[in-house]
């Protein structure tokens, strides 16, 4: 009977036993499942909060945003983040403060060559404040301590070097902050380090880069200037000739107003310098001012064909002959019809005023899936090699015998440019050659432009 008795006790004790230790098994899977779950909670809120982060390219909105994020999924009440604000200096001071005062003194830095920076570069990890006072003195550059008792120190490292500091207080309901919370915060300032460095590197490349947009402007400007200077000197060159004419030529006929001798004659030579003075008026016009324009499809042939009927007579007289080349299938082109027209008569007019003695202009006309092509050939002389750079500068001209006003090419360069297009000139041997070269598809549309 006794046996049975002791038997039944020591079941009954094994079962207790067994209990016990599945309970506790129970208590340990719950925490680890309570771990795990917080731990996939705090990731997936580092990843959003990174994610958050690296799209924040503002770096004064990226620094308020960290600590009010830190200091809100803490529970904290106040939060501190030290970085290097002086250019040239490692030292980091007080960059953002949020929460309750009292506030650490703006004279506090933190060294990350010091003893107590060196510590936390090596750990890497947040650290409790009453850690630190363990291990460190006031001499060590720890005097923001007194302001956030009970509370830590987070390392924001990037490529193994410390690039700031973030302090937190004591959670607002007295908790202790637990390895959960050290283990998150570790993870976030690491990745905040990453973003608060992509966003240094942005602002200091916007600074940069206006920096050279601003010298760029200036250069410009000063540029401009000059040019405006050289092109004052020119415009008076060019209108004080004919004017000097015309002052002569008004003396000599005061002069004789009594007999009328060549009265007639002098008056036609006032008449014609008024007329080059205001040709070279109308060509500045032409030049500078801004004019709508409007753009659509042209036969590129037919353009060709009315230029050349236009000058046909002027040619023949001067004994050069037209020869238009173009192939056949040319697309039609977007383009601005009298705007060409333009082009190619000046050019058909520079040609004529070359050639001396008789001679031929070449024009031929092709075109692949994206660009047409015309070519002025002529058997003229051509350009001087020193002129070629030149050539389509405002006012820069070859022919100061024929009183040339240097616009012709430069405006012919305008409109070819706003056609999104090209124009160069090239030695043919014998003669000169320009090459045009157009894009075929263009939007209808109306455009003010300067010509």
């Amino acid at each position: 009977m006794p046996n049975r008795k002791n038997a039944k006790k020591s079941s009954t004790n094994s079962i207790r036993a067994l209990k016990a230790e599945v309970n506790q098994k129970l208590l340990e899977l719950t925490e680890s499942n309570r771990r795990l779950r917080r731990k996939i909670f705090d990731l997936y809120t580092i990843f959003e909060l990174s994610r958050n982060f690296n799209a924040v390219l503002n770096y004064e909105t990226l620094l308020d945003s960290f600590v009010l994020t830190s200091m809100g999924q803490m529970g904290a009440a106040k939060a501190a983040l030290y970085l290097p604000l002086q250019i040239g200096r490692k030292e980091f001071q007080l960059a953002r403060i949020k929460g309750s005062p009292p506030y650490p003194d703006k004279e506090i830095i933190i060294d990350p060559d010091g003893r107590f920076g060196r510590y936390i570069t090596a750990l890497n990890r947040p650290i409790h404040i009453e850690d630190i006072t363990k291990k460190f003195s006031a001499a060590d550059g720890i005097g923001f301590v007194k302001y956030f008792p009970f509370g830590l120190v987070i390392p924001l490292i990037f490529q193994t070097n410390l690039r700031g500091v973030l302090i937190i207080s004591v959670k607002v309901s007295d908790r202790r902050y637990l390895e959960d919370d050290i283990e998150f915060l570790s993870i976030l300032a690491n990745q905040t380090a990453v973003s608060i460095e992509n966003a240094r590197l942005y602002e200091s490349e916007s600074e940069a880069l206006n920096k050279l947009q601003k010298a760029q402007e200036l250069l410009l400007q000063t540029e401009r200037l000059a040019a405006l200077g050289e092109l004052s000197a020119k415009i008076a060159h060019e209108v004080n000739n004919p004017l000097g004419i015309i002052k002569n030529y008004l003396v000599l006929i005061r002069r004789n107003n009594e007999d009328g001798a060549n009265r007639e004659e002098f008056l036609d030579i006032v008449s014609q310098e008024i007329d080059r003075i205001a040709a070279i008026v109308r060509q500045l016009l032409d030049f500078h001012r801004p004019r709508v324009i409007r753009f659509v499809p042209i036969d590129l042939g037919q353009i060709l064909n009315e230029v050349v009927g236009l000058v046909g007579r002027q040619m023949n007289d001067a004994g050069i002959t037209i020869e238009v080349r173009a192939k056949t299938g040319l697309p039609m082109i977007m383009a601005w019809p009298d705007g060409l027209k333009q082009v190619f008569l000046n050019l058909l007019i520079n040609s004529r005023d070359a050639i001396k003695g008789g001679g031929q202009v070449t024009i031929e006309a092709s075109a692949d899936d994206m660009t047409a092509t015309i070519r002025f050939r002529d058997t003229g002389p051509g350009v001087e090699e020193k002129h070629i750079p030149h050539i389509f500068e405002p006012f820069y001209t070859t022919k100061e015998q024929t009183g040339g006003t240097g616009l012709g090419l430069s405006v012919c360069y305008g409109i070819i440019k706003n056609h999104g297009g090209s124009i160069e000139y090239c030695d043919a041997g014998p003669g000169g050659c320009f090459i045009i070269r157009l894009p075929i598809e263009q939007k209808e549309a109306d455009y003010d432009w300067r010509i």
